[in-house]
């Protein structure tokens, strides 16, 4: 947003012209306390463009039926986001991945404003898709279960305790035998390797062309109700002995 990266600049330039730069010689390991008088000139420079930004932030998108958290073995916010980006892509895309670690803060109960998307996804990540053989979907199947569950959607599968896979089902009928590859939407981040996903390592990326952040922004407005569920897409079966 040129608003943001506007106010960011001219912070930048004021603090860089403005400020004195303080350094502090302390040996023993005691809590210095330091303060600072704003400086009126700045603020009254920077405050019409806040006012704009939180106009921009505030703007509610939708409610909330739940409070939506990440979690494993499945969550209720990476089954949000995951069914999401699939649904809005289904033409592209039989399975969509996403990673706990992506996800960085919650949403809550009630009204969803533009800043708590932009606190849940504050990167630029957009969404490609890639397609998989048999051998690097297994690597994907393997590599979830090894970490107790990421976020995905477009598929189900079964694991026992020991997070050893047992079973899988794609809700999308594929026919690797058949020469089928399976299409999956995620982000550029994961899709270059992030968090270690070596099964997209070079894969050739196909661009949805929009940030994973603005397909949630876009669901939220189209939907205005938004809801989740925990229906056991990764599920563990435990064997008594």
């Amino acid at each position: 947003m040129k608003l943001i990266k506007n106010i960011i600049y001219i912070g930048v330039i004021l603090l860089s012209s403005c400020t004195t730069l303080y350094e502090l010689d302390n040996k023993q390991n005691n809590i210095i306390s330091v303060s600072a008088t704003p400086d009126s000139l700045i603020t009254s420079i920077i405050e019409p463009y806040k006012i704009g930004i939180d106009s921009v932030m505030n703007e509610v998108l939708c409610v909330s039926e739940i409070e939506m958290t990440k979690g494993r073995p499945e969550s209720l916010l990476g089954n949000f986001v995951t069914d999401l980006c699939l649904d809005q892509y289904s033409d592209l895309s039989d399975i969509c991945i996403m990673n706990n670690g992506g996800l960085r803060s919650t949403l809550p109960k009630g009204k969803i404003t533009k800043g708590k998307i932009y606190e849940l996804m504050p990167f630029d990540n957009e969404l490609v898709i890639l397609e998989l053989n048999e051998k690097d979907f297994n690597g994907l199947l393997n590599y979830i279960v090894s970490r107790g569950g990421e976020p995905f959607s477009g598929m189900s599968i079964q694991t026992n305790d020991q997070n050893q896979l047992l079973g899988y089902k794609i809700n999308n009928p594929i026919n690797f035998n058949h020469g089928d590859k399976i299409r999956v939407i995620t982000s550029d981040y994961l899709a270059n390797v992030g968090d270690k996903m070596w099964f997209f390592k070079d894969r050739t990326q196909t661009k949805v062309g929009i940030k994973l952040r603005d397909a949630i922004i876009n669901y939220c407005k189209k939907n205005k109700i938004i809801t989740s569920k925990i229906d056991r897409r990764l599920e563990i079966i435990s064997y008594e002995k």
